[in-house]
């Protein structure tokens, strides 16, 4: 694919959309995780910095937003990663149920066990939870 060739996703309805790949989509999968390291490592903040260093470097179409943009979706991956992380480690057998309001989910976490709940708010979507927490750690 061309860089900023347009690609297809599928909506909610399942319609195609139609997007761009964005700058950092478009960088070697090496840089994106050295990025991605950074990003965790200064607590997802100088984002100016990052950007102003990868445009000396020659990445001259990565922006200070779109490097939000990446860093926010980070965030919210790294969010739930730790929450299911926490479950797995508490050992609790678990229902999830989860309630979409805005870009905030709710998610009441049921230990059967002990008969109690806790409410969870994460900035995804009950969709985006249930894939993440399905999703297979990598090696």
């Amino acid at each position: 694919m061309a860089p900023g060739a347009p690609y297809a996703v599928e909506g909610a309805a399942g319609a195609l959309k139609m997007g761009r790949v964005s700058a950092i989509g478009r960088l070697k999968p090496e840089l994106r995780r050295e990025i991605d390291r950074r990003l965790i490592a200064n607590g997802f903040s100088d984002y100016v910095g990052l950007a102003n260093e990868l445009r000396g470097r020659g990445h001259t179409k990565v922006s200070k937003t779109g490097l939000h943009r990446y860093g926010q979706a980070l965030k919210r991956l790294v969010q739930i990663g730790n929450a299911a992380e926490q479950l797995e480690l508490a050992g609790v057998d678990s229902a999830l149920a989860a309630e979409l309001t805005g870009k905030t989910t709710l998610v009441v976490v049921i230990d059967r066990r002990n008969s109690r709940a806790r409410l969870v708010n994460v900035e995804l979507t009950g969709p985006e939870i249930i894939k993440r927490l399905k999703a297979k750690p990598a090696d």
